[in-house]
């Protein structure tokens, strides 16, 4: 038992180890230092055979000039965020409330596929169309809803509108279902 505690406190051991030394910092390359260029060419002139009389003291060597090569950096430009322009409202948001399906048809599992169209008037698109609980967006100002409906009784549902400008516009609506008639 000893013995298999310390080959298992070992094991631990290597694999903290391992562990650390994965997730151990990576040292960053350092920065190139800029490039000097020395200039070794002769620069002294051909001396004269000296005569007594022009026994000059001869010319000192000049030192070598140092020049500098700089590596350009990558310049960062600043990158300009558009500025979101608020939608432009054309007047208070509403539409007529529908009194008769645009168009229906009988299934054949007995229920009635029904589509009233609305007709949007003002605020800005697009639009969020609220009918009961399904829910679309639209840029139409005319959309339609189509739904499913079943029996007699009168098809009565609660239609919402959401422009971008902020306005919501609600009402509720009955229709008499023209497959009873």
């Amino acid at each position: 038992m000893n013995r298999r505690f310390r080959l298992m406190a070992l094991a631990l051991i290597g694999l903290m180890a391992g562990i650390l030394a994965c997730n151990a910092p990576t040292p960053t390359p350092p920065e190139p230092s800029p490039t000097a260029t020395i200039d070794v060419s002769p620069t002294s002139t051909p001396h004269k055979t000296p005569t007594p009389s022009t026994v000059q003291k001869s010319p000192t060597p000049t030192s070598p000039t140092v020049t500098e090569t700089l590596t350009p950096t990558e310049e960062i430009t600043p990158t300009v965020q558009p500025t979101p322009t608020p939608p432009i409202s054309t007047g208070p948001l509403d539409f007529p409330v529908p009194t008769a399906l645009h168009h229906w048809e009988s299934l054949p599992d007995g229920r009635n596929e029904a589509t009233i169209k609305l007709q949007i008037i003002g605020g800005a698109p697009p639009y969020v169309i609220h009918h009961d609980l399904d829910v679309f967006v639209t840029w139409d100002d005319t959309p339609e809803i189509t739904f499913t409906a079943q029996g007699c009784s009168a098809i009565v549902h609660t239609i919402a509108v959401e422009s971008a400008d902020g306005q919501i516009a609600r009402h509720d609506y009955w229709i008499p279902p023209p497959w009873c008639d």
